[in-house]
């Protein structure tokens, strides 16, 4: 979908996100560079279709947590 829009993964979610009613986003920039690509953000234009499976991929997402994020966790914190 990204490359589609000739725009990077990032973008397309902060572009979704902003097109959704009560959602406020309030991305982070540590950049001119990141600056200037989320307000790119906002001048792409996703189709209904796109809106709606990316509402998909959002509604199967499921974050890793409890013991099964333990390992990734010691070997981000000690190297191991």
């Amino acid at each position: 979908m990204a490359s589609a829009h000739s725009a990077t993964p990032a973008q397309v979610a902060l572009a979704w996100a902003i097109r959704r009613p009560a959602v406020v986003a309030i991305p982070g920039a540590s950049s001119v560079e990141q600056l200037e690509s989320n307000a790119a953000a906002a001048e792409i234009d996703l189709t209904d279709d796109e809106c709606q499976a990316l509402e998909a991929a959002s509604d199967r997402f499921r974050p890793v947590g409890g013991p099964a994020a333990l390992p990734g966790l010691v070997r981000a914190r000690f190297g191991r």
